[in-house]
């Protein structure tokens, strides 16, 4: 019986000292991360910020099942669906493997910025985050990422999607005391509520051009993003305007619109090639941006329209409209790329898509 005793109490003792160890270490992780985070809503928006709820390691665990696959919705991040407080949420837990030397300063940027700007509706809102793991976890409010086949969505939505990002963008580049640009808008970062709102959200690369200025210098070996989206002068040079989300917002409206994978894959194979296309192999190496304008060039900006968008169109006069309303899209699309003429403001493109959905 004593030796049961020591060994009970043995065992105790280890479980006792194994929690308080958990404990002092999510202490000390929720004291660094929290530093970071400060730091970064002072350089932001001078520390008057709106309050950011904090979580407990325990609770994400328990809302997301111990971060079960179950929960685990898109394939390839680390997003999981949870109940947090009796409410349906979404957690954003950091996937980056590769990590560098800034990933935390990323994530609580991510954290600062949606902070900043949760109080908009075409913002995915953050709820809170917890800082008692490695990497800062985000907890937003519920929502779906916008469908990645863009042939489940009519002509209307795929406006309206375009719209609401751009209403959102905008406010980022004149809300605050310093310009925010938000350097990956693109469609992985937009969500639907179930009231169809559109959400812009990740904001790990968003960057505050200082007051007074109207750009910002970055390391230019250390650009990143989604090439398609990227700004030539940003990629060149480092430098960061306004007229980078642009840019990157019109390739977002020409992948709504086109059906960039037909544009791309019909030169893939010289035999099964239609003859127009044979001549065109050095287009297709062209960045998305770049072969838009080509067919435009060409009077063939039909071609590479996305031909779902034409199914549910009854009648010659409505079909007319509807082509009318996709081409003034796209050539928006090319003054945002700076294929035609001078680039426009946010704002400005906003209120042009606000008319163009007014259209009947």
């Amino acid at each position: 019986m004593p030796m049961l005793i020591r060994r009970l109490d043995f065992w105790r003792n280890k479980t006792k000292h194994k929690k308080n160890s958990e404990t002092n270490q999510r202490l000390k992780l929720f004291k660094e991360n929290g530093k970071v985070l400060l730091e970064d809503l002072i350089e932001l928006c001078n520390g008057k910020s709106n309050p950011i709820k904090t979580f407990s390691a325990n609770q994400i665990l328990e809302a997301t099942n111990n971060f079960s696959e179950s929960n685990h919705l898109i394939r390839f991040e680390l997003m999981y669906r949870g109940i947090l407080e009796n409410r349906p949420v979404l957690i954003k837990r950091p996937i980056w493997k590769l990590y560098t030397s800034d990933t935390l300063a990323k994530i609580c940027r991510d954290i600062a910025v949606s902070s900043m700007v949760s109080g908009h509706k075409n913002f995915l809102k953050l709820l809170g985050c917890c800082l008692e793991f490695e990497y800062p976890v985000l907890v937003c409010e519920y929502a779906e990422r916008i469908p990645s086949n863009t042939p489940n969505l009519g002509l209307g939505m795929r406006i309206k999607i375009a719209k609401e990002i751009a209403i959102a963008v905008s406010y980022l580049h004149t809300a605050f005391s310093r310009t925010m640009i938000h350097m990956d808008i693109q469609p992985s970062n937009i969500f639907l509520d179930s009231n169809g709102t559109v959400k812009l959200s990740g904001f790990c690369l968003c960057v505050s051009i200082p007051e007074g200025e109207t750009f910002v210098k970055v390391d230019a070996d250390r650009v990143e993003g989604v090439l398609d989206y990227l700004e030539y002068k940003y990629v060149t040079t480092g430098v960061v305007t306004e007229n980078t989300d642009v840019f990157s917002f019109g390739v977002l409206l020409q992948n709504l619109l086109t059906t960039k994978h037909r544009v791309v894959d019909c030169c893939s194979d010289d035999e099964r090639m239609p003859e127009k296309f044979v001549s065109e192999q050095n287009v297709m190496n062209l960045r998305i941006s770049d072969r838009v304008s080509k067919f435009v060039e060409e009077g063939r900006i039909f071609e590479i329209l996305d031909p779902n968008m034409f199914e549910s169109m009854d009648g010659d006069e409505n079909q007319e409209r509807e082509r009318q309303r996709m081409e003034a899209v796209i050539m928006l699309s090319l003054r945002c790329t700076g294929n035609r003429g001078d680039v426009p403001k946010m704002m400005e493109v906003a209120k042009e898509l606000k008319r163009i959905e007014r259209w009947t």
